[in-house]
């Protein structure tokens, strides 16, 4: 991952991006009735970003610790939270070290926060979520679905977002399950620009209106292989859906979304 691009670029732009892909932030509360995590219950958001899902648990009554590697996310997040009048303990932290043991009831790991560290240092998150979670604790992972990937490949994919447009040129590696791309962001005018460039840069002066690129390097996990890999750290009563609503997996369906019991 290209690191200054996601921590000057994807605080401005991470909002809309994650609006138009990935639904509504209250999808994960039916899912949550299901599995019998009521309000009162501690829940560990990793990565939380810009805080969307622990600010949502927190104003419905839940017990929140936010984890994210970016300060500039982080501020955002404070300062939303602060905003909306919500109670959400934010801190920096490394996903694939955390420190708690045994001390949520749930964590939750959302919108392809998974993938970005390697097949050994995945496996290594996977353990990490398992030790902070009370025994009995679910984890609730959702990522994209490689299957759903190979069959609907785009080389290049746009969208036109509220002050700017994205471009994503990516390409899958089919024997290493990577797909490596470059993201571009073209923004619609020098003032569109400093505004959002100015939410997470400390010297918005000095950001200009021209395209800003930055690089992934994502693994994309089949179900089988994501169930396997749960299971060895740990984890047991693993299901997978293709969304929140409890739909099937199938090539169709973009996500994966998996529950899991310590």
């Amino acid at each position: 991952m290209n690191e200054r691009f996601f921590r000057e670029v994807w605080p401005a732009i991470g909002p809309a991006v994650t609006r138009h892909r990935a639904g509504s932030d209250a999808d994960v509360l039916p899912l949550l009735r299901r599995l019998g995590v009521r309000r009162g219950a501690r829940v560990l958001d990793v990565p939380c970003g810009f805080g969307r899902h622990s600010i949502l648990m927190a104003r419905r009554g839940y017990r929140v610790t936010g984890v994210d590697f970016g300060p500039e996310l982080l501020a955002q997040a404070r300062d939303k939270a602060r905003r909306k009048g919500a109670a959400v303990d934010f801190r920096r932290g490394d996903m694939r070290r955390l420190r708690y043991r045994r001390q949520f009831d749930l964590l939750l790991n959302l919108f392809t926060s998974f993938g970005y560290f390697g097949d050994r240092d995945d496996q290594r998150v996977l353990k990490s979520f398992h030790r902070a979670l009370k025994p009995g604790g679910w984890l609730v992972l959702h990522t994209i679905n490689r299957d759903f990937i190979v069959r609907h490949y785009k080389p290049l994919d746009r969208a036109r977002l509220p002050g700017f447009r994205l471009e994503q040129r990516a390409r899958l590696d089919l024997p290493t399950s990577v797909i490596h791309a470059e993201w571009i962001v073209r923004w619609d005018s020098v003032p569109a620009a400093s505004r959002l460039l100015g939410r997470g840069s400390k010297k918005p002066s000095r950001l200009k209106a021209v395209p800003r690129r930055g690089w992934t390097h994502l693994r994309v996990y089949s179900c089988h292989e994501l169930k396997a890999m749960l299971a060895r750290a740990g984890f047991r009563r693993v299901q997978a859906f293709g969304g929140f609503c409890g739909e099937p997996v199938s090539f169709d369906r973009r996500w994966l979304l998996l529950t899991a019991q310590r």
